[in-house]
């Protein structure tokens, strides 16, 4: 199984059903991230700005469910749909109050890259689902899938 999303667009597209998808991110380069809301790096956990959801095509590993898993709903909704996305990210020195002070040259790898809803409008760089119910039935199809043995791709331009 195949979804393609198109985040210029806002859609995701699978099994014929269509969703609105957006990926904004709260970042440093748009100053809509303030210096003090530092962000770390999965699984490294140095400090970088976010980015969206990288380009490229991407495996659906599985699902989570609230109920199950216990994380915050507001941020996540009732489900989170992984993904073993990743991207090279520049590192960012901290001041002394463990502010961001400064980018860096030195590279890390950030994975962790998810589909999910949030009650807010941005993300850490994960695709945002336009409502808990498309969530839900958008986990429920990948299960089904998966469930099949089917491989679950994801992608995303």
């Amino acid at each position: 199984m195949k979804m393609k999303v198109d985040l210029s667009r806002g859609s995701l597209v699978t099994d014929d059903v269509l969703f609105q998808v957006s990926c904004k991110v709260r970042s440093l380069r748009d100053s809509t991230r303030a210096s003090s809301e530092v962000v770390r790096s999965m699984p490294d956990d140095l400090p970088y700005d976010p980015r969206t959801f990288p380009k490229g095509l991407w495996n659906v590993t599985g699902t989570e469910w609230q109920k199950d898993r216990k994380f915050d709903p507001d941020t996540f909704g009732t489900v989170k749909i992984r993904t073993d996305a990743w991207q090279m990210v520049n590192v960012w020195e901290l001041d002394a109050d463990g502010d961001y002070r400064r980018e860096t040259d030195r590279k890390v790898r950030d994975s962790g890259y998810l589909l999910h809803y949030s009650a807010y409008k941005t993300t850490w760089g994960c695709i945002r689902m336009a409502s808990r119910e498309d969530a839900e039935l958008l986990a429920k199809i990948v299960e089904a899938a998966l469930k099949r043995g089917e491989a679950v791709q994801l992608e995303v331009a």
